[in-house]
């Protein structure tokens, strides 16, 4: 972590901006699609968890290493607030009743409404982001194909990386779709 601050490890503002407005349309539904899904059950929009990632990131707040795909860096940064955000809610009971004022830099911009986050309402979420990595983990050709998509390769890259075939490939595709279709089927229930 202490090498990735060095400022020859990591890209600059003006770089990252760069990069973030080269995304292509597919990239930009990944991330949506991956911040509705980390926002599950935790009463904030993934749409307006991945504009704070995105705002920590141009703010130079959160930086990114040289050679780290953009896409993969923002998905982490939307697991880095969730995550700190849930730790946050499970030390402090009580900031579920009372309006969340925040002092860690990382959750600044997580000021939720009050009783927006019931105690229910945070263990669905953990629990959810739970299910997501255990349903995906465990079988390493979902896990590779899930990443590389996030990493931004397109289908054919993918398939060679992996060493797939097409009908593996639409496979695997299904099934990863089946099985976060199923997560999400199990929360609205």
């Amino acid at each position: 972590m202490i090498e990735a601050e060095n400022t020859h490890d990591v890209l600059s503002v003006i770089e990252l901006k760069e990069l973030i407005e080269s995304m292509s349309d597919a990239e930009w539904m990944k991330l949506g699609k991956s911040a509705d899904y980390l926002s599950w059950g935790l009463g904030i929009d993934g749409q307006d968890l991945l504009n704070i990632a995105f705002c920590k990131a141009l703010e130079g707040k959160r930086k990114c290493r040289k050679g780290l795909p953009v896409l993969v860096f923002i998905y982490r940064a939307m697991e880095s607030l969730v995550s700190a955000y849930l730790k946050k809610r499970k030390r402090d009971p009580l900031a579920q009743s009372v309006d969340l004022v925040i002092e860690d830099d990382l959750l600044d911009s997580l000021d939720l409404e009050p009783n927006i986050d019931t105690p229910e309402q945070i263990l669905i979420a953990k629990e959810t982001l739970e299910k997501i990595d255990d349903t995906l983990s465990g079988n390493e050709t979902i896990e590779m194909v899930f990443m590389a998509q996030l990493d931004g390769y397109s289908p054919q890259e993918i398939q060679n990386l992996v060493g797939l075939t097409p009908v593996q490939y639409a496979s695997t595709l299904t099934s990863i779709r089946r099985k976060l279709n199923k997560i999400e089927n199990e929360e609205s229930i």
